[in-house]
């Protein structure tokens, strides 16, 4: 498109082409119209003002996140490049929580599977996830109405119900299976319930915090820091559940083997074309079923600025990213006809990241008791909120969020308060000090005045017991009354991309005309129609409880069918 200056006059004569147009549409009854061009200039249609981008500024930004390898090949494959045909009941592409289920789940249903991996080890960064009506939930009151209205809620019902549906119905079920599998290892995985404190978290929700939440803190076998560094446990149980894995004779799991195309033969997806090792190629067979389980694109950069809100990465660290999800799920559906949730797809971003990823605990008291301060040294967000709301409402800040900082002192710090400990957070860059909030100001780049009024106004809040700017708890912190203040960098954090492929209630995928592709699955983070413009993070658990119940149920459904 060639790049155009727009002139007021150009404006005011667009606008009035599209009033006349409108005007004369209504008049013949939307028949077909010309519209007369303006004495010395051409002629333009409403349609193609409305659709000239230069009138509607889209934002781009570059995205700075990690580059990992896609398997997807956008050409033709040769039939003679095909070294070797095997046939199998199901092929799982995917070895993380989901497909990992998903090939347990077949196997136990007596289907001869085939899982392939692109990565040496696999995937599984996570630590807890949500369920209903599981056995380790028995004395637990989980509101299912409720919680399908929160969770439809939560997407603004820019979502078909019946994943949702699916979700809240059968993740109990998919639970208890996976405690069966876990229960035929080796190390003695138990999933337990994670307690939950009383929600003040603020939501402009109808009902309080829904008690869903799981994980594996009861585990033994888990290493002393699996506890404290969010998401460590997820990779000791996918690990677990590889070595459950070859317990069975039907079940295959082959790594450095990715996906590079499906096959589609009429109205069916047939299979895959795989890249052994070797480099040479190699067809699978689906008798039964394709299950895409390549979780999301966080890791692809091009996909990242081509499908998510700039805001939502143009100023952020990642998470300890599973490198392989660059999107092959997403674009091997595509491929073949699939349909997509629509952009902008939503990203899980959370609050308390830093430069390199995720600050660690030392800093927990710190950041839960301080204040979100832009450069202009003014608060901008309800501090309290569930991590997700605070990274948006920090990344709509100028800049993209850019020279943010939690605000705390002395007195709010403990666990990093050591003089080692802060030490170690200025040398990196990140910790800034000062006696008065203006010499902090001067330290870490913002507006000190500003901050010793924002301060003073907060701290005042605390007479009435009402935050008057933005509704925080006061019960759950503090005031400001120490000596030393202190501004600690912050930025969003990527963890995960939540959109993809549209599925039905079966997690089968759905083409561009609501059609299912018969024979193709999608589950996890490549599967879409569940999260809509934000991932809901006060609802606990969602992104990983539906991974391992479609990746259940796509299985079961696969050989069960209807």
């Amino acid at each position: 498109m060639k790049e155009r200056s727009v002139s007021r006059r150009d404006f005011l004569r667009g606008a009035g082409t599209m009033g006349v147009a409108a005007g004369a549409m209504a008049a013949l009854g939307g028949a077909d119209v010309a519209v007369a061009a303006e004495e010395g200039g051409a002629a333009e249609s409403a349609y193609g003002l409305a659709c000239e981008t230069g009138w509607v500024p889209v934002k781009k930004a570059a995205c700075p996140g990690p580059r990992g390898p896609v398997g997807f090949e956008d050409r033709e494959i040769a039939a003679d490049e095909i070294a070797a045909t095997e046939d199998c009941d199901i092929v799982v592409v995917g070895a993380g929580i989901a497909g990992l289920m998903a090939a347990l789940k077949g196997a136990e249903e007596g289907a001869n599977v085939i899982c392939v991996e692109k990565m040496t080890k696999g995937r599984g960064c996570f630590e807890c996830f949500g369920a209903v009506g599981a056995k380790c939930q028995e004395g637990i009151e989980i509101n299912k109405v409720h919680l399908l209205d929160e969770m439809y809620r939560a997407a603004y019902w820019r979502v078909r119900p019946e994943p949702i549906r699916t979700y809240v119905d059968r993740s109990g079920e998919a639970t208890d299976f996976w405690q069966a599998m876990l229960d035929k290892g080796a190390n003695g995985f138990v999933i337990s319930k994670v307690e939950q404190a009383p929600s003040t978290n603020g939501m402009p929700a109808m009902t309080q915090l829904i008690d869903t939440e799981l994980g594996f803190y009861d585990s033994p076998c888990l290493p002393p820091d699996a506890g404290v560094r969010s998401g460590y446990s997820g990779i000791y149980v996918c690990l677990e559940m590889q070595e459950v894995a070859k317990q069975y004779d039907s079940l295959q799991l082959r790594f450095s083997t990715p996906a590079v195309q499906l096959v589609r033969e009429g109205e069916r997806v047939a299979g895959i074309i795989a890249k052994n090792a070797d480099g040479t190629y190699g067809q699978i067979n689906a008798a039964k079923g394709v299950i895409l389980a390549t979780g999301g694109y966080d890791a692809n950069p091009e996909l990242m600025e081509a499908w998510t809100r700039p805001e939502d990465y143009a100023t952020s660290s990642w998470w300890n990213p599973g490198w392989g999800t660059t999107g092959d799920g997403h674009l091997m559906g595509l491929k073949v006809g699939a349909q997509m949730d629509p952009c902008p797809q939503p990203v899980m971003n959370f609050r308390w990241g830093n430069p390199d990823s995720f600050f660690d605990a030392r800093t927990w008291n710190a950041i839960y008791f301080g204040l979100m301060i832009n450069p202009e040294g003014k608060r901008f967000v309800r501090e309290d909120l569930p991590f997700q709301s605070v990274s948006n409402a920090q990344n709509a800040q100028p800049g993209y969020g850019a020279g943010c900082f939690q605000v705390f002192d002395e007195n709010m710090m403990e666990g990093m308060g050591d003089d080692a400990t802060i030490q170690e957070f200025k040398d990196k860059g990140w910790l800034f000090e000062g006696a008065t909030p203006q010499e902090l100001g001067a330290a870490c780049g913002i507006d000190g005045d500003n901050l010793a009024a924002t301060i003073e106004r907060y701290n005042g809040f605390f007479a009435g017991g009402v935050d008057e700017d933005f509704n925080r708890d006061l019960m759950a912190t503090m005031p400001f009354t120490g000596k030393r203040f202190f501004a600690l960098t912050t930025n969003s954090c990527v963890l995960a991309t939540v959109g993809g492929l549209t599925i039905n209630g079966d997690c089968q995928v759905l083409d561009t005309e609501d059609k299912v592709i018969g024979g193709l699955y999608a589950v996890g983070n490549a599967s879409g129609n569940f999260f809509a413009g934000n991932y809901p993070r006060h609802i606990p658990g969602t992104s990983i409880g539906r991974a391992i119940t479609f990746g259940y149920v796509a299985a079961e459904h696969a050989m069960k069918g209807e």
